[in-house]
């Protein structure tokens, strides 16, 4: 009996070592997945050359659905929106940890833009009163929390026909240029990828840009190796791949999202 018992602690021990050799890179899927994994495998490729472990790309269902396995351990790091951030520090304020933000050309923030098709006659937030308008993802920095809060400001977002949300980014695009919505609200970069067929009509403040974040259990000593790897990273490759505008990572910290905190509660509570 004695001897099972020690085989057992043998193996226990065993899986468990095996299982710190891979970590599972998690994140929200806002293009098509096999897409959002190419975009990233230089990334991943980079970080096993550096750190010595098995890194594996996974996606969550949904925004929240990433969020719950940051927050239970699934996810051993990733790629997350700033206001999956916020909500899942909000869940659980010590889940996450901040490895890293992305820098781009305009520096560590970008924006949302709400958009009309190019022979539209809405020229302003305020030619929106009556129309019907597409949001993506209801938990979305860029593409609902961001839009809906411009339209709150200029008293348009009650004023609006009807909105729906169509998940991604693209897809709200290609509605609006199809004409089955009026406007949309989606992040500044698919707007230019799309600027043949669309219009900007306003423009959000700045927020700070997507970041990478590690679970809180994660060993101390793998999670400032993971950090320095990514503040180090000057790869252009490797940068664009992920973000054809970014130029680097730089140190974030959670009180650099206070102002999106306001800008959130201030959605919900309408």
């Amino acid at each position: 009996m004695k001897h099972l018992l020690t085989l057992f602690l043998i193996i226990i021990v065993a899986v468990s070592t095996h299982a710190k050799e891979v970590l599972v890179f998690g994140t929200i899927s806002t293009i098509k997945p096999e897409l959002m994994e190419k975009r990233l495998q230089p990334l991943l490729t980079y970080l096993e050359q550096r750190t010595g472990k098995e890194v594996r790309f996974k996606t969550g269902r949904d925004y929240r659905d990433t969020i719950e396995k940051f927050i239970d351990g699934t996810f051993d790091l990733g790629y997350i929106g700033p206001s999956p951030y916020v909500l899942g520090s909000k869940k659980d304020p010590d889940a996450l940890r901040i490895l890293a933000g992305l820098t781009n050309s305009k520096g560590p923030f970008f924006h949302s833009v709400i958009i009309t098709k190019k022979e539209s006659s809405i020229r302003s937030i305020e030619g929106l009163k009556g129309k019907h308008f597409a949001f993506g993802s209801p938990d979305s920095t860029l593409s609902y929390y961001l839009p809906m809060h411009m339209l709150m400001k200029a008293d348009i977002d009650t004023k609006l026909k009807r909105y729906d949300f169509l998940g991604r980014h693209d897809k709200v695009a290609q509605y609006v240029i199809m004409g089955k919505y009026d406007a949309g609200g989606i992040k500044e970069s698919v707007a230019h990828k799309y600027e043949k067929y669309l219009d900007i009509i306003a423009t959000s403040e700045p927020v700070h840009d997507f970041l990478f974040v590690a679970n809180s259990s994660m060993d101390r000593d793998l999670f400032k190796k993971i950090q320095d790897t990514l503040l180090n990273c000057d790869e252009t490759s490797i940068l664009t791949s992920i973000k054809s505008t970014a130029t680097g990572f730089d140190r974030r910290k959670d009180s650099d999202y206070d102002n999106l905190r306001k800008i959130m509660k201030a959605v919900d509570a309408r």
